[in-house]
């Protein structure tokens, strides 16, 4: 279900089919976004080409032989056209291979037939350079059929790596952005309960008159500052982090009291590391949501974080609630894994283990 709604939500409905997906031409080199040049430069490349092969070959020092050379340019232009423009997207594209196959060899012959006339003109006007391969009999028409069929193979090829090379790139860019969608989904998923609680404790407190309410609303605005604004970044300092964590944990226990002790161990150095924001609540906000639920006695909330090279290492260990398993730890931890797997893929490591009555998730992730 949430794939589904991602995937609506990548595109609307309202907008043109053009403007649903990334503009590919941006994407793509200026010399892809400008045709003619590089269609141009082919074509004088190819009649060069053609220049070198004939007076490489038959040595032949007549201008006037390659001038008329360049009226062929056309016939053979139409082919490349006709079979990239028309064929390929009509009868390739859409596996019609047997269609294809016999338009494309119906174009040959048409064309290799136009070049042969041209050559017969060129022929009948005193040309002797183009009266020996003028003729319109079948070896004449299979070898040019040959000779344009290669041309034909080149620039299908050069026509399917373009299209391939569009459809990886459009690919890349909807996956990324499939991506990106999911977790700014993923990493917004703090439960709405932690804030009515909050709120409605501050309510208490301000019929009381306690000095505490004001700062509960500090540290309740600290975090709905930092959800809304620091959490849009890839990364944020690890310090922030921790106090994202320090706030809300001391918001919890002014909603558990007494019967709340949640020891929180920092080690390494961590002033100078970066991970993605809100990544770590998503944990810690389970051993109060499993650890807490049904338990009237006296709550221990075990914390540690430490950073040891390039890694991060984050334990939590809560007590079971009554009537709680590891197999009854809801979405939250199914998010986390999640994101994690967008983030590093298979470069972390998380074990979520039950022993003695206690419920414990150990991380291993990548710091920068």
């Amino acid at each position: 279900m949430m794939k589904t709604a991602l995937l609506d939500s990548l595109q609307d409905k309202s907008l043109p089919v053009s403007h649903q997906v990334i503009d590919m031409p941006a994407r793509l080199p200026v010399l892809f976004k400008n045709k003619w040049i590089y269609h141009s430069a082919f074509w004088l490349l190819y009649y060069f080409f053609l220049c070198a092969a004939f007076y490489t070959a038959y040595d032949i020092h007549d201008l006037t032989f390659y001038i008329q050379l360049s009226a062929f340019m056309p016939i053979s232009a139409a082919l490349v056209y006709i079979n990239i423009y028309i064929l390929i997207p009509a009868l390739l594209n859409r596996k019609k291979y047997l269609f294809y196959a016999l338009s494309l060899a119906l174009t040959l012959i048409v064309m290799a037939f136009a070049d042969q006339l041209l050559k017969k003109l060129y022929a009948y006007f005193g040309s002797a350079l183009y009266s020996y391969t003028a003729g319109l009999g079948f070896k004449k028409l299979f070898s040019e059929a040959v000779g344009l069929f290669y041309l034909a193979g080149f620039t299908t090829g050069v026509k399917l790596s373009k299209d391939w090379i569009q459809n990886q790139q459009l690919m890349k860019e909807k996956e990324k952005q499939y991506l990106e969608t999911e977790l700014n989904f993923l990493k917004t998923q703090i439960h709405p309960h932690f804030f009515f609680n909050t709120l409605n404790n501050l309510y208490s407190l301000t019929l009381k008159k306690s000095e505490q309410a004001p700062e509960v609303v500090l540290k309740l605005s600290s975090l709905m500052s930092y959800m809304l604004y620091e959490s849009n970044a890839s990364k944020v300092s690890l310090n922030k982090e921790i106090t994202y964590l320090q706030n809300y944990l001391d918001l919890e226990k002014l909603r558990f009291g007494q019967r709340l002790s949640v020891p929180f161990e920092i080690e390494g150095q961590i002033d100078e590391v970066n991970i993605p924001p809100m990544i770590l609540i998503l944990f810690v906000e389970n051993s109060f949501k499993h650890g807490v639920k049904n338990n009237i006695n006296k709550i221990i909330i075990e914390i540690s974080l430490k950073v040891d090279g390039a890694f991060l290492f984050f334990r939590v260990k809560n007590p079971i609630g009554d009537n709680e398993s590891k197999e009854n730890t809801g979405i939250g931890l199914k998010n986390a894994r999640r994101r994690l797997e967008l983030l590093y893929g298979n470069n972390y490591q998380l074990d979520i283990s039950e022993k003695d009555n206690e419920f414990i998730i150990s991380l291993k992730m990548p710091v920068c």
